[in-house]
């Protein structure tokens, strides 16, 4: 089979996977996302198994989402991606989201690590070396996704313990849950007047089920809502995220 080099994917809004105002939770849009960079490395040769056999795992370290319309419950979205290529330790993926009659409703770029599955200390991506000829430098956004400083001036907005129901099957929370917990700082009537239309954020740590994670704000930020999650137990940076409206 002809390996492809813009991977397409179709995605039903699903009833679940909306908020109150009826559209598609920016988590449910990362989750699609996510899916089909899976799909697509698995295709190309590179993916979660090709990685597993070689004692490695593929995490995601940032991601820049946005986001020109929302879809809606029972809306069949597609969503396309491509690897850009490497540099040093990092990978690179794009994506473009877009309604059944191919308006782009949404554009991503996304940057990933290999790491040692024992050590958990990165490597380099060797992986996907055989592949980069199937690399697309096309840029769907200007820049890769920035990396983002701690809080200056952080406010304490709430502590959670992790639940069994964030838990993926390495036993760590789904990174897009992250995502849940920044939409959890804000009331339902908040969500009902705003919608973030670009999500920045960093992947710091890994975060497992006995964790305790409060979430922090910085007040004095001048460029959208800034917020990092740290965990109690050593105050490490579990995550930072910049929301813009």
């Amino acid at each position: 089979m002809e390996p492809q080099r813009i991977w397409q994917d179709e995605y039903l809004v699903n009833w679940y996977e909306a908020d109150l105002t009826g559209q598609a939770k920016l988590s449910s849009i990362c989750n699609y996302l996510q899916e089909s960079a899976w799909r697509h490395a698995n295709h190309l040769g590179f993916g979660f198994q090709d990685a597993q056999a070689r004692n490695e795992v593929w995490v995601i370290i940032g991601l820049m989402l946005k986001v020109l319309r929302y879809p809606g419950w029972g809306e069949t979205i597609k969503v396309e991606t491509w690897p850009k290529g490497i540099d040093r330790l990092f990978a690179f993926r794009d994506f473009r989201m877009m309604d059944k009659d191919g308006l782009v409703i949404g554009a991503a770029t996304s940057s990933w690590m290999i790491l040692d599955i024992t050590t958990r200390r990165p490597r380099p991506v060797e992986i996907v070396r055989d592949m980069l000829h199937l690399a697309t430098r096309q840029d769907i956004l200007d820049k890769n996704p920035p990396h983002l400083q701690p809080p200056h001036q952080p406010e304490k907005l709430y502590s959670r313990n992790v639940r069994f129901s964030e838990l993926d099957f390495n036993g760590h929370v789904n990174n897009t849950r992250y995502i849940d917990w920044c939409m959890d700082a804000f009331p339902a009537e908040w969500h009902r007047v705003h919608k973030v239309d670009t999500l920045t954020i960093n992947y710091l740590s890994e975060v497992r089920g006995t964790d305790t994670i409060a979430l922090l704000s910085d007040s004095s930020s001048k460029d959208g809502i800034r917020l990092q999650g740290i965990r109690e137990s050593d105050e490490k940076a579990i995550f930072r995220a910049r929301l813009e409206m």
